[in-house]
């Protein structure tokens, strides 16, 4: 069994019409269906595809009708007047050795197809057995965040920013942490992508939010909170309506807020983005740029919205004392920062000697454990006096 999943099909329907992309469905089948003259060819749903192979069929046919389809999508296709670019992405699974019922092969062919999907899509995989036991742990993770968030499971750390100009702390990044009752702590690494997944993300996000606000409404009037936000968070509906929620139960001042976002919210269309970050924007509410200069097209961005703060990313802080290259390219961004009126953080600061190069450079802000580690909320008030010339 295949199952196939068309790469980039919302954009066609988005973009040209259903009715097109109903035209282009019709022409797949049909290639579809030469293509496998040996095999059932069916329609899901959507734009989901299967095929059956029965049968005598040759050890190499699934691999080889998987390429071919796959060399058949990777030129534009003519669908009701239109040429159009598509792919497909593909999962195989072979009985008896993946399953003896049609379920069982189906569960299977659409694990692999999600390893596909996972791996780049526009290619073809196998299923494994791996794969299995990465679904049941998945799955297993998913129940134990919904618990996880039902139950109080998740707690803030934060990291200070260091303003270098002002020779303070300037503000704290919440971070969140898990700590699991079995587990013990749960990396976000490990569970950011279930949450944002499975939806999970909204919930647990607009705890965090809410959390960082009631927490830093306490702090001194200069000391703001920065919180990461997810992309799917920040591109659904309500998002602005929780932000101004979380700022009028905690009494936090909009000022006060930091919004960090990455260029991948960009990905699905800058008008709807756009428009929430202006409305952020007259609220009072800053905007940060995160991990700048490791996405898609930093500069676009950077013309399309007058962000409060750019932040370097930690690559190129990591060797900016000890490399020339690295320290032109931060050179090069506190600069052009400078130029749009926007402040410079920089991430992942570790040593005297990165700090030093990135004082010279012109940084506005620092972060890094040359500060500090990130740290429970009890910990804040004895962090707040702080100096750099003490912590280094």
């Amino acid at each position: 069994m295949l199952c196939l999943d068309l790469d980039g099909f919302k954009g066609v329907n988005d973009t040209l019409g259903h009715p097109v992309g109903d035209a282009l469905l019709c022409t797949l089948g049909t290639l579809l269906t030469r293509l496998a003259p040996d095999g059932l060819v069916s329609r899901l749903g959507g734009d989901e595809f299967a095929i059956i192979l029965s049968g005598s069929v040759e050890a190499d046919r699934p691999r080889g009708l998987a390429q071919a389809i796959l060399d058949a999508v990777s030129r534009p296709l003519e669908a009701a007047g239109h040429r159009i670019a598509s792919g497909f992405s593909i999962g195989i699974a072979m009985a008896p050795a993946d399953g003896t019922d049609p379920d069982q092969l189906l569960k299977n062919a659409d694990l692999a197809l999600y390893r596909a999907k996972k791996d780049g899509r526009g290619v073809f995989r196998f299923f494994e057995e791996a794969l299995d036991i990465a679904a049941r742990k998945r799955r297993q993770m998913e129940l134990d965040l919904r618990e996880a968030l039902m139950t109080g499971q998740f707690r803030l750390n934060f990291q200070p920013i260091y303003d270098l100009k002002a020779d303070r702390i300037g503000g704290f990044e919440a971070l969140l942490r898990w700590h699991h009752p079995t587990r013990g702590e749960v990396s976000p690494v490990e569970f950011i992508p279930v949450a944002e997944d499975t939806g999970l993300i909204g919930g647990i996000g607009e705890w965090v939010l809410h959390e960082a606000c009631r927490h830093a409404v306490d702090w001194p009037d200069h000391v703001r909170v920065a919180i990461n936000v997810s992309p799917l968070q920040f591109r659904s509906q309500g998002f602005a309506a929780i932000v101004m929620q979380a700022l009028s139960r905690s009494g936090l001042p909009a000022r006060r807020l930091e919004v960090e976002i990455t260029e991948s919210v960009f990905l699905d269309g800058e008008d709807h983005v756009l428009a929430l970050l202006h409305q952020l924007r007259n609220v009072g509410v800053r905007v940060a740029l995160d991990d700048f200069g490791t996405g898609y097209s930093s500069l676009s961005y950077l013309r399309s919205f007058p962000f409060d703060k750019i932040k370097i990313d930690r690559s190129f802080v990591t060797h900016v004392a000890d490399d020339a290259s690295s320290a032109a390219i931060v050179r090069a961004i506190v600069d052009l920062a400078a130029a749009l009126h926007m402040e410079i953080t920089a991430e992942g600061v570790e040593d005297a000697d990165q700090l030093g190069c990135l004082r010279g450079q012109g940084c506005d802000s620092i972060q890094g454990f040359l500060l500090s580690k990130p740290v429970e909320f009890d910990a804040i008030a004895r962090l707040l006096p702080a100096r750099l010339a003490k912590a280094a």
